[in-house]
């Protein structure tokens, strides 16, 4: 999503900005996880707390609030922030808050910092809107430590090349990464913010249960005895949900054959950077990694591990984009 997404005056009493001409503005309709949401293009002085951004007229999409408990739109969440790309942009002509804030210097970088913490640690979870005074942590000077180019520029996506479960690379399926959409373009693997898990082929799904059943890392405790669960019931749990395992945390659906997505999970533990000026992704030291040890992610180029200095050992999954 690339606007800004605010409820209509009548649907919410409390949503920082006070709408110019929502009368006027051109009606929209938009999809939001599942949902849709009938609105217009309008413009509205724009407060977001804790930020630089204070007063500033931006670009909105007001719509209906359809429920109180509307996905991004509700008592605690009054509004979505979208910054992908202006061909995303529902406005007429296409436009984003971000290029209205990076055009008027009211941030220095036309850039998203993100830091996506485990539940424990949500309290350390920020976005950087400008990307602005970076911190040093981990051995790193806070800045992003490897960059993946965008291969589109309308959602933040990734050309995934080969994934690995314990080493071993996985054989994709034959379509992966070469659907042709309407509009010409390719659909790649995408980075979701919003996205609760990480989706690949199924048969990646396959491999890594066969490594997380022969690990034994799976067991169920029945009254006193501790049983493997077996391999008919771990299958089900991965095809007809999304499994979060404790020692590891992170969660994996399997979906269609033609791309992946890299949910929430995928970058819980890692600092990321949207550069929307060069259409790149950075990668760099995140959430936790000041206590983590052994469970902690690298970061490597194919060739060579970048970060942290002395590898770790890995977990099932590894990804080279």
């Amino acid at each position: 999503m690339s606007d800004i997404v605010v409820p209509l005056p009548s649907s919410s009493n409390d949503v920082s900005l006070t709408p110019q001409h929502t009368p006027s503005g051109e009606p929209v309709t938009i999809d939001y996880k599942g949902d849709e949401y009938k609105g217009v293009t309008s413009t509205a002085v724009v407060t977001i707390p804790g930020t630089r951004i204070t007063d500033i007229n931006l670009p909105v999409l007001a719509v209906q609030k359809q429920s109180p408990d509307s996905v991004g739109i509700n008592p605690e969440f009054d509004g979505v922030f979208g910054f992908a790309y202006p061909s995303l942009s529902k406005h007429h002509p296409p436009i984003t808050a971000m290029d209205a804030l990076y055009t008027n210097d009211v941030i220095p970088n036309n850039e998203i910092g993100l830091q996506l913490c485990p539940y424990e640690m949500t309290s350390n979870s920020f976005i950087n809107i400008g990307n602005t005074d970076v911190t040093a942590k981990c051995g790193t000077d806070g800045t992003s430590i490897a960059w993946v180019q965008s291969p589109s520029d309308d959602q933040f996506t990734v050309n995934i090349k080969s994934i690995l479960v314990n080493d071993e690379p996985v054989d994709l399926p034959e379509e992966f990464q070469k659907t042709i959409m309407e509009n010409g373009r390719i659909l790649y693997s995408s980075v979701e913010t919003c996205f609760l898990h990480m989706r690949f082929p199924e048969v990646v799904v396959d491999v890594l249960i066969n490594a997380i059943l022969d690990s034994g890392a799976i067991t169920v405790n029945i009254n006193i005895f501790s049983d493997k669960l077996g391999k008919v019931m771990v299958k089900k749990i991965f095809s007809q949900n999304y499994a979060m395992l404790e020692s590891v945390v992170f969660a994996i659906k399997a979906g269609p054959n033609d791309n992946a997505i890299l949910g929430i999970p995928f970058m819980a533990q890692l600092g990321l950077t949207f550069d929307r000026a060069h259409k790149r992704i950075g990668f760099g030291a995140g959430c936790g990694c000041e206590v983590s040890t052994s469970k902690y992610p690298t970061i490597s180029n194919g060739y060579r591990v970048l970060w942290p200095l002395t590898q770790v050992t890995r977990d099932f999954i590894s990804y080279v984009v």
